[in-house]
Parts: structure tokens; sequence; C-alpha cells
């Protein structure tokens, strides 16, 4: 409906004394229906914003034009003004209708009056207003001590009124607040503020749950760009700062913004900015995504948010820059000046172009602004950066082929600072012309609450942290850093990062997907077959050490060697081991933690002791368990050895190629305690690893385990590890690493004693474990709206010689594990070692099983039935 047509429908017939609330109410909410229509049929978001003004002017003057007429001398000397997002025009749905009631000398009755009908009727009619009422000089003088109505008054508009007295304010405000030696201050503000809102709201553009408003990328960052640019210029014709297709890309992206905020507060009928995952969703249906092989709907929808979010951010910094930028015949005279070649000088510490056409004559030279920016430890002036950014275009096949740009950019990943040259280079958008494969995951989202950042901002994110190993990790991870410095080809590792996820753009199974992008990429920077094949190495397998050290068990010898098989040299390993750390680092904040780096750290031995006896036979395990007899017996001086010797009867070779020598010695003095007693439970508390071990012994029974996990999840403890044995006596010996819903030790003593509480009632059968776990209460964090993780239950018989595997990957809720373990149990099998690990939303539980006769599950029809048996307990319990 056009914009006539829609304010002539909803003129208020008779606007006058007699208009209530209730009549306002329905005229209100006639106009939000039909711009929902309007919004729904494909208005952008400019239209619906420009319409609602229009409207909420078309109210407002009715009633400042019918109420002033009815008190004599209402209208005299006074002014109606929009400030805010009104003021500007771009009023969105249910946002703050933010109004400036302007008059000359004193509040007069008349002015009290139609001040307090005015708003009474709007408040009463439900309509959100900010209200203020001054004198031009209260006006100029508040904004002088406060930054916030200093710049309200940069939007404002007349509305009815004393047109002359708007005048005079527009005229005080230029004079006395925004003069050349006040303006200044009021950027720098501007320039402050923007920080810490940025940082308030996440610090990124690419968070998971974005504020479209007032995050970074948001709306809020172009009204702070034209908030400077008015301050600056002061009432005066401001210069275009923006070429004409940046103008376009500027206007696209804020009316995209402007309709999807349009469409959050239409859908939840209220200010509504955060773009939570149920509304990402929504929007992405809406919008028509469909799933592809490539990405799921939402995830297409918020790489194209991203991307949009990204642009508002660059350009309105660009604005700002370009406008604050020192003119180039101040910034090179009479400064000292350091000439790096001819293209290029040093002045003022920054790094400057010689000419505005050195691209044009060599296009070359756009790479060397990178380089000569990392050597010499200096950022890019704006003006080379505009010239960077015009040329582009100029990035073609013959420029990625170029032997000396390749030699440029393999000198930038072998320098010093790759992190901040690659951000930079991204920045200017150099990096996606001159890599094309990255620029398909620029702006790539994975709908989950593990991966934090898009596919982009972690890859960088990982260069980074693998440069943290040279200097700022020496103390925290000393052999790491020891290794990273051994790298004899550091470029390599730090192009296989660069490039490790660029098979994201193309769905799932992204490491072999990416590893044959490589060769291409590989040729077009002229690297040698053996560097080639190397980083080819490193994308394909780049999931391998983290996969195999978090879901498999490592004291399996044969699940080692051919991992070491896999690597294939020293070398490798070392490689592997590093890009592991750095991208699992990178992924977000709380991500990485000691126990998962004593996981990688001890396959990463293991497997390197495997490389270093230069055999891929498997040990003599009769030999290492004698080994571990005889040290347990020295650890034990006081306890008969004929009483060791039993105790290495009692369980299968396994258990004492799992555990130290110590360990050992302690699990033997623990059920030397049990005597009778119902169960023991002993707890050591592992700071290195930030962890606490829970040693329970107590007499087996069908389902101990799942008993164990009910009553550990219905004390809020997370089982990260667990070991089962059951010694030849009818003895159990659990074996569990846990830890708190912090992820740290469990040492408040009143929690250990309920969980020996819970325990005892359970094992001795006062309490159902059924009823233990069902008195579990959800947090207000699990209401919370999330990504939706399918259920994924799946065998592997081929890892383990003994044992049946079974992965299963879930969402991640309250009392997941019992679920899985009890019907487990159900179904006869016997659990002998669990793996848990929780990425987000996604719960990964990882299970070694058995049979009622010890044997491995080999029939088809019992692996379907706990495929589908283990499926739909885990949706049930989700329904």
């Amino acid at each position: 409906m056009k914009e006539t047509t829609l304010l002539q429908s909803l003129n208020i017939p008779g606007l006058g004394s007699n208009v209530t609330a209730s009549v306002i109410k329905k005229y209100l909410a006639k106009a939000e229906t039909e711009l929902r229509k309007s919004h729904t049929s494909g208005a952008s978001g400019r239209e619906i914003t420009s319409s609602y003004t229009r409207l909420i002017d078309n109210l407002l003057g009715g009633l400042f034009r019918s109420i002033s007429k009815e008190i004599d001398g209402a209208e005299k000397d006074t002014a109606l003004v929009a400030l805010g997002g009104y003021g500007r025009g771009e009023l969105n749905i249910r946002s703050d209708v933010d109004l400036l009631l302007l008059y000359r000398k004193k509040i007069t009755p008349a002015i009290e009056e139609l001040t307090q009908r005015i708003l009474y009727l709007l408040w009463d009619a439900g309509l959100d207003v900010g209200f203020s009422i001054r004198t031009v000089e209260e006006s100029i003088n508040l904004a002088k001590d406060d930054v916030k109505t200093m710049t309200s008054l940069l939007d404002i508009r007349f509305l009815f009124g004393d047109r002359g007295l708007f005048n005079t304010l527009n005229r005080e405000k230029r004079k006395r607040l925004f003069n050349r030696r006040r303006v200044k201050g009021f950027i720098e503000d501007k320039i402050l503020e923007g920080s810490k809102r940025r940082e308030k709201y996440g610090g990124s553009v690419y968070i998971l749950e974005p504020n479209v408003k007032e995050g970074e990328g948001g709306l809020r960052d172009v009204h702070t760009s034209t908030w400077i640019l008015k301050a600056k210029f002061n009432g005066e014709e401001i210069p275009r700062l923006l070429t004409d297709k940046e103008e376009e890309e500027l206007e696209d992206s804020l009316d995209f913004l402007l309709w999807l905020r349009n469409e959050l507060h239409f859908e939840t009928r209220r200010k509504m900015d955060q773009l939570t995952f149920d509304h990402q969703e929504r929007v992405a249906g809406l919008l028509g995504y469909e799933k592809t092989e490539e990405a799921l709907p939402v995830e297409a929808f918020m790489q194209q948010y991203y991307r949009h979010a990204s642009a508002i951010s660059h350009l309105s910094n660009l604005m700002t820059s370009r406008l604050l930028k020192k003119p180039r015949k101040k910034l090179l005279w009479p400064y000292k000046k350091l000439r790096i070649d001819k293209d290029y000088i040093i002045a003022r510490g920054l790094l400057c172009s010689t000419g505005d056409d050195i691209y044009e004559n060599d296009p070359v030279a756009m790479i060397r602004a990178f380089e000569y920016s990392q050597v010499f430890d200096v950022d890019i002036d704006q003006t080379t950066r505009d010239l960077i950014l015009m040329n582009l275009n100029r990035v073609d096949d013959d420029l990625r082929t170029s032997t000396d740009v390749s030699e440029s950019f393999i000198k930038i990943l072998r320098g010093k600072g790759v992190f901040r040259t690659l951000s930079l280079m991204h920045e200017l958008r150099f990096l996606e012309r001159y890599i094309p494969e990255f620029g398909d995951i620029t702006c790539k989202v994975q709908h989950d609450l593990y991966h934090i950042y898009t596919v982009d901002t972690h890859t960088l994110f990982a260069v980074r942290e693998l440069e943290r190993l040279k200097d700022l990790y020496r103390k925290e991870f000393p052999l790491l850093c020891t290794l990273y410095e051994e790298v004899e080809n550091p470029e390599a590792l730090v192009l296989a990062i660069m490039l490790h996820d660029i098979g994201k753009s193309m769905g799932k199974g992204h490491s072999n997907k990416g590893a044959k992008l490589v060769p291409q990429i590989c040729r077009r920077l002229d690297l040698s077959e053996d560097t080639t094949n190397l980083v080819i190495f490193l994308v394909a397998s780049h999931l391998l050490l983290a996969d195999t050290a978090q879901y498999r068990d490592l004291h399996d010898e044969k699940l080692v060697i051919n991992f070491a098989k896999k690597t294939g040299d020293i070398e490798r390993l070392n490689l592997l081991y590093i890009l592991t750390f750095a991208d699992v680092r990178a992924v977000g904040p709380e991500i990485w933690n000691n126990w998962k780096g004593t996981l990688f750290q001890e396959l990463y031995f293991k497997a390197l002791n495997v490389l270093e006896r230069g055999s891929f036979e498997l040990p003599d395990t009769v030999r290492k368990v004698k080994r571990v007899k005889e040290n347990v017996k020295q650890i034990l001086p006081d306890v008969n050895k004929e009483e060791v010797e039993g105790y290495f009867q009692l369980l299968p070779a396994r258990y004492f190629l799992s555990n130290t020598a110590r360990s050992i010695a302690e699990h033997l003095k623990t059920t030397k305690t049990l005597q009778g007693r119902p169960y023991v439970m002993k707890v050591t508390q592992d700071r290195e690893r930030r962890l606490t071990e829970l040693v329970i012994c107590t007499y087996d029974l069908h389902g101990l385990f799942s008993m164990i996990t009910g009553v550990m999840a219905a004390n809020s403890v997370n089982i990260l590890n667990a070991q089962i044995n059951t010694l030849k006596n009818g003895i159990a010996l659990d074996i569990l690493q846990v830890n708190n819903v912090f992820g740290d030790l469990i040492t408040d003593e009143s929690k250990l004693r309920e969980i020996e509480r819970d325990l005892l009632n359970v094992l001795t059968g006062k309490a159902d474990v059924g009823e233990v776990v069902g008195k579990m209460k959800p947090s207000l964090l699990d209401k919370k709206p999330r990504p939706k993780v399918p259920t994924r239950v799946l065998i592997d018989n081929d890892v383990s010689d003994t044992y049946t595997v079974i992965d299963i990957h879930a969402q991640d809720k309250l009392g997941l594990l019992y679920t899985i373990t009890s019907t487990l149990t159900r179904l006869g099998l016997y659990i002998h070692i669990s793996k848990i690990s929780t990425k987000g939303e996604e719960a990964s539980d990882i299970f070694y099983v058995r049979d009622i006769y010890g044997q491995k599950i080999v029939d088809r029809g019992k692996l379907k039935e706990i495929v589908d048996s283990v499926y739909s307990a885990i949706e049930k319990k989700g329904a």
C-alpha cells in the first residue's frame, strides 16, 4: 500500500477534544497491521520506517493542532521537535518516539495543559514516548554537560508550532555547541563511546546472537559516523566520503538491518533488537532460505546478516577515518621520511604511497604495502588504504599467479606479526580477492553454540594463537612453544591454518573437500611439491588428533599405532599437534581447557613413542604388565606380595596398562577397605588438569554405572571420562574424572557429602535412581532458545578388537547421560569405557561396550536394536 493511501485510510475522523486514548490505540493498531502487510509483501526497511514516521507525524499533528486551538495561548511560543530515530525519519515499529517541546520564556498553565493532555493520551494509548520540555537556553546548557543530550540535538526535526523558535535552537546549537573549540572533544567522546558500546555488546560483528542496533556492525555504527560528520561540518554541506559503489553497499546493508529490526519488533510486539537463535531460524524461513548441501537455511541467512553487518562496520569506520585523516601535504612535510622504494615511504609512523596511480602502473605493489607494513611494524595511512580499495579489481588471475606476488605473500606468512597483517589484508578485502577460496568462507557461520566466530574470523584467530607460541605462551605451553621454534617451514604451517576450514563453504566433510582445493592454491603460490603435500595432509587431517584424543580410548595400543601410521613421521606429528592446539584455542575463549590439553598431549607422546621406536608392531603386553606389577610391589612394601599377585589376577591387562603403578596401588588399598561396606568413594583433586577424580568401589550389580551417572547428574556433576572395571571376585572399581558445571574442581565438602548420601541411598535400594534424577530442575539457561542438534547414534566395530564402540551425538540436556546408560543397561550391555565431551549445545557420549558374554556385538539385528532404542530414548527425553 502506498504511504499516502495508508495515511488517508488511518485518519481519525473528528479529531478534537473528544478524542480518547482508545481511539488512538485503535489507530496505532490499524497502522501496525497495515504496515506489517506492506512489510511481508516486500516493502523495504526504509519504506516501513519512513511510513511509520509519517504516521506518527500525522497523529501528533492532529493532536497538537486540535488541542492547541482549545487552549488559549498554548500554540504561541512553543514548538514540538522530533529527536532520535524519529528525528532522523527512520522510526522502527514499537520504537520510542522521542519528543522535545520548546518554549520561549516560562512554562505557562496553557503549555502545561497542552503537554499533559497530549502525553497522557499517548501514554494511555500504549505509545512509548520519551518527552522533555525546555527552553533553547536550557537545551544548550544541558548539552554542554551531557554528551547524550548534545548528540540528540544533531537529529532534531521540526514538527509543529513556532518554526522561528526551532530555528533559534538550530542556530544556537551550531554556534555554541559544535564550534571548532568544542567539536574535537565531542568527536573523541563519540569514538570512545562507540568503542565501549561495541565491547559491551560482544566486541565483534560475529557473535552468536547479535544486537542489530547496538552491536558492532549494527545500526548505531552508522548513527555514530553520521553524528561525527554532522558535528564536524556543523550545518555546512557534507562532502562525499564514500564512492558510488560504497554508498550503494552501505544503503543496501542499512536497509537490510532496518527491515530486520522491523521484523523483530513486529513479531515480538515490543522493542527487541537481539537476533536470538529462535528468531534466526524463523527469519531464515521467512526469507525463503532452503537447506542445501553446503548450509542449513539459518546458516545461509546468518551469512547474509554478517556480510551486511560487516559492511556497515567497515564503511562506517571508513567514513570516520577519511574524515579525520590528515591531509597528505601535512602528513609528508616537513617531517622526516624513510623511502622504502619508488612506491612507498614511511612518514609520521605510517606507510604512505608516493602517488595515486602506482597500482595502475604496477598492481603487484599492492601486496608490498602489506609486506612493508609488517616488516617495519607500521600502519598503512588512509590514503593508501583507499587506493587499495579502489584498485581491488586489479587483483586478477595474472596477479594471483605472479611469482613476485607469491614471494611477498610467503614472506608475510613467514614474518613477525602475521596475524595483524592478514587481518589488515582481510579488512581491506585484498585477502579474499587474492585467495578466492578464503572469500568463500568469509562471514560463513555454523549454527551452534560451539563455534562462536564465523569461519574466516576463527581462521585468523587460529593464526593469532599460533603466533602467541613465540612468546606469550612460553610459560603456559612450553612444549608447544619449543616444537614451534623447531618448525623448519613455518609458512607451510601458517598456510595450512589459513586453509584448514576452506572446505566448510562446501558443506559436510570439509576436511577432505578443503584438501582437494589446496593443490590449485599452492600452484598459484608456486610452492614445491613437498610443501604442497604437507599442506594437503594438515588440512585433510586437522581434526584427526582432536577427535582421536577426545572420542577414543587412548590406552588402546592398536588405536595409537594406527594414529601414528596416519601421521607418517615426527615432523608431521609435531605440526599436527601445533595446528590442533591453535584450531581448538581459536574456537572460543571457554573451549580450551586443561582436560583437553592433557588428552592431546597424551596422544602426542604415545604416537611420538611409536614413531621414535620405528615399529608399528604391538608391544609385548605380558612384559609390560609384569613391569607394572613389580613397580606396584615397590610402592606397597607393607602389602603381602601374594596379595599384589592376586590383585593382578582379578583384572584384565588393559586395566594395568591404562593406569599408573601409583594409581593401581591406591586402587588395591581401596578395594581392601570395602569389607562389607555398601561402597567406598575416594576423592582426589587433580589441580593441574582442573578436574576431580572419583574412585567408587562397591559390589557389582547390573546397571551400576547407570546408577552412578544418575547420581552425578542429580548433583550437577559433569563426567568427562569413566573407566568401568569389574574384578573377578565381584567387586566393581569405577574411576571417574569429573568437574562441576563451571568446568572446575569439585571441592565443596557439602556437595561431596550430597553425592555420597545419594550414592548410598541408590546402592542400598533406599532410593530409586530414576526418582533421584527426576528431581532435577532445569536452569533458566536450559529454557533459553538454542540451536537444535540432530540426534545421531553410530556403531564402530573396527576401531577396537575387543569392544563395540557406540558414538552418540545429541542435544545436551538435563540427565542425558543417565538416559543413555540406563537404556544400554536395559539392552543387556556392559559399559567398560565412557568418554564424554560437550561442544556448545552438542553432547558427544562415547561408550565401549560388550554383551553379557563379554564379546563384541556383531549381530546386525542386535546392532539395529541398540541404535533404534538409544535414539528413541533420547528423542523421548527431549520431547
